[in-house]
C-alpha cells in the first residue's frame, strides 16, 4: 500500500473573490482507504472535482502518476487514469435495470452501437459475481432500497475500469447493517488494489474502515494523518479547529400526573 496512485501538489482555485482552495496538497496510495474530511464549505468538493478534471485550478498545480507528472488533467484524462467519483445522488437511471445502468457507460462511448441485451447481462453479472455482491441484473434500479442502488453505482464505475474511487457520503442514507455492508464491500476493493476516498461526515465509520484521513478547513490543508489512535474529539477538533468536549447529557423526563377522583 506504499506506492502513491495519485499526488496533487499545489491545488488552488478562486471563485470570483472567494480562494475556495490556498495551495492543498493531496495524496493518495494504491490500495488504501481515506477519508476526505472536513466541515460543509471547507472546499472538499472542489477539490475532488478539480482532480476528477471538472475543474481547471489555479496555475502552477501538479498531477503525479507514479513517474509521470502534469500541469492539467481533463475529464477524459481522469477517466482514462481510472479516476471515477460516486457522487451522493449517485447519478442513475432508475427506469433502467441494473444491467443496463452498470454498461451505460459502454453506450455513450459507441452510441452508434447496437444494444445486444445478451451481452449486457453477460458483462454486468461478471462484475456482481467478480465481488461476490447481492444484485439482480434484470431489476429495475427504481425498486431497489439506497444501499443497493449504492453497489450498483459501484458496479458501473468498476465496469469502467475504476482504479481510484470517490465516494461522497456513502452511508448517510443507510441502517447500520447496510453501513457494515458497504465497509466491507471498500476493504475488499481495497484488498485489490483499488484506492478509495470517502467523503463522510460520520466519524465513527471514518476511524473504523480508512487507514489515513486527510483533513481540510477553510480550503487550507490541516494536514493527514494515520486513523490509528485518532479520536472522534481530536477529528473534530483538526476539522473545526474548535476543542470540543464530549459530554453525554441526561435528559430529564417529567414524571406524569396522576389525578384521583374525589368519591
Amino acid at each position: 500500500m506504499g506506492d502513491i496512485a495519485i499526488r496533487a501538489r499545489h491545488v488552488s482555485k478562486v471563485f470570483g473573490q472567494s480562494r475556495v482552495l490556498d495551495n492543498v496538497e493531496f495524496e493518495l496510495r494504491r490500495g488504501e482507504i481515506l477519508c476526505l474530511a472536513g466541515e460543509n464549505g471547507c472546499g472538499k468538493s472542489t477539490l475532488i472535482k478539480i482532480i476528477n478534471g471538472v475543474y481547471k485550478p489555479e496555475p502552477g498545480i501538479e498531477f503525479t502518476f507514479g513517474d509521470e507528472t502534469l500541469s492539467a488533467i481533463s475529464p477524459k484524462e481522469a477517466r482514462s487514469r481510472g479516476i471515477h467519483v460516486i457522487w451522493q445522488d449517485l447519478a442513475l437511471f432508475p427506469h433502467l435495470t441494473v444491467a443496463e445502468n452498470i454498461v451505460f457507460d459502454d453506450y455513450v462511448a459507441k452510441p452508434w452501437r447496437p444494444i445486444s441485451y445478451k451481452d449486457t447481462l453477460t458483462q454486468s453479472r461478471e462484475i456482481i459475481q467478480q465481488f461476490g455482491l447481492d444484485l439482480d441484473p434484470m431489476a429495475r434500479v427504481e425498486d431497489l432500497s439506497i444501499a443497493h442502488r449504492q453497489l450498483v453505482a459501484i458496479c458501473r464505475v468498476l465496469r469502467a475500469g475504476a482504479s481510484i474511487i470517490f465516494m461522497d457520503e456513502p452511508t448517510a442514507s443507510l441502517t447500520y447493517k447496510e453501513v457494515q455492508t458497504l465497509l466491507g464491500i471498500t476493504r475488499s476493493l481495497a484488498a485489490k488494489g483499488i484506492s478509495i476516498v470517502l467523503v463522510s461526515h460520520r466519524l465513527v465509520e471514518v476511524l473504523e474502515v480508512c487507514q489515513r484521513v486527510t483533513v481540510l478547513r477553510n480550503g487550507k490543508l490541516v494536514g493527514t494523518y494515520p486513523t490509528e489512535g485518532m479520536t472522534q474529539a481530536r477529528l473534530s477538533t483538526l476539522m473545526t479547529g474548535l476543542e470540543l468536549e464530549f459530554t453525554p447529557v441526561l435528559k430529564c423526563v417529567k414524571a406524569p400526573r396522576y389525578w384521583r377522583l374525589k368519591t
